[in-house]
């Protein structure tokens, strides 16, 4: 029963919900990159990844915000995606 509440408590802390912004936001680049690549294959330009890259970044923004996750959650799950999506792109 200790144990259990000590999860509990810990999954709060500002470390775990940085590592699960971070978890998320690679999750959801691979996805998306996933997504891409499937859409357009192996033939495509800059400008439409980017833009590819752009709607699912306002998108996943937006869910954050309405959830009311930290600035700075924000921003990891953002530069996680990011990453993802172009590591899986090239």
């Amino acid at each position: 029963m200790l144990f259990a509440s000590f999860k509990t408590t810990r999954a709060h802390t500002f470390e775990a919900r940085m590592q699960r912004a971070r978890n998320e936001g690679y999750s959801r680049g691979a996805l998306e990159a996933k997504l891409f690549r499937l859409a357009l294959g192996k033939v495509f330009e800059r400008e439409q990844v980017l833009d590819w890259l752009t709607t699912a970044i306002n998108d996943g923004r937006a869910e954050l915000e309405a959830q009311h996750a930290l600035v700075r959650e924000i921003e990891t799950w953002d530069m996680s995606c990011r990453i993802a999506f172009l590591v899986a792109i090239a």
